[in-house]
């Protein structure tokens, strides 16, 4: 087989859940991440010297967390960018298998537990999955025509980084999770201020009202139950879960960094037209 562009890689990461990578895709995964974690690797340090009790703190200092990006879409995105944004994801890994990936590596009960409890909050009161392909359908739907996706690096690293864990590393998957449950609450809750100021029904902002509620417990459960917990029985799974964070941290900030240039590079031509 032939990876010839980024799309084949992400394409054939997306197939692997269902059969397996081919050799040649998990050698191209594994170039992409060590390259991703070559530039991460300054974040993992700082957060080596923390307990993991204190990366919060990183996380929160980061420019990755409260992004600017993110105010671009409570503030002055169109309905076109929204669906720009959220099609372009279409590779992301659905939330549920990564989580099982995890569950089923951890090695003390207060892990399994955490990850048990956010996995029941994954299925309340419907499948979470199913509320987002109702917002992406309903953001679609009135932005009206189909946006011209394509596929930036800074993008494909980001996804990666989660399909590189699920593969290869589930300690290091926990990592990007922790990271993920930690980034998302200021991210969710300005996308709903964006899509409540385009008019969208409040109906189809279900998956917003509730993970504007649940995901700062679910990242305290991640950095205490999960990340603390599991160190202390394991010394040695502490670096692989730094690297997982640094490497959601670093590969969020880039993209979001993408994603406000096009934005406002978009704006500037629209104002000379």
């Amino acid at each position: 087989m032939s990876l010839a562009t980024d799309d084949d890689l992400l394409r054939n990461c997306v197939a692997g859940m269902q059969r397996g990578l081919e050799p040649q895709v998990e050698q191209a995964l594994r170039q992409r991440t060590e390259a991703i974690d070559w530039r991460a690797a300054p974040v993992a340090a700082s957060l080596l010297e923390l307990r993991e009790t204190r990366w919060e703190d990183v996380v929160r200092g980061h420019r990755a967390h409260r992004h600017a990006w993110h105010d671009e879409l409570a503030e002055r995105a169109t309905i076109a960018d929204f669906a720009g944004f959220l099609l372009e994801n279409w590779a992301f890994p659905a939330f549920l298998p990564l989580l099982v990936r995890t569950r089923t590596a951890q090695v003390v009960a207060a892990g399994r537990d955490a990850i048990d409890r956010n996995i029941a909050d994954e299925q309340t009161p419907v499948p979470h999955a199913n509320l987002m392909r109702r917002l992406v359908f309903a953001v679609k739907a009135k932005a009206g025509a189909e946006p011209r996706l394509m596929t930036h690096q800074s993008l494909v690293d980001r996804t990666v980084v989660f399909y590189y864990g699920y593969y290869n590393d589930p300690w290091y998957l926990v990592g990007a999770l922790y990271a993920t449950e930690a980034l998302a609450t200021y991210r969710v809750t300005r996308m709903g201020a964006g899509l409540r100021r385009l008019g969208l029904d409040p109906a189809d902002l279900e998956f917003i009202r509730i993970h504007s509620a649940c995901d700062e417990d679910h990242a305290r459960d991640w950095r205490e139950d999960v990340i603390a917990a599991t160190v202390a029985a394991r010394p040695a799974l502490r670096a692989p879960i730094a690297q997982g964070v640094a490497a959601c941290l670093e590969t969020s900030a880039a993209y979001f960094d993408e994603l406000l240039a096009r934005a406002q590079s978009a704006r500037r031509a629209g104002g000379a037209s």
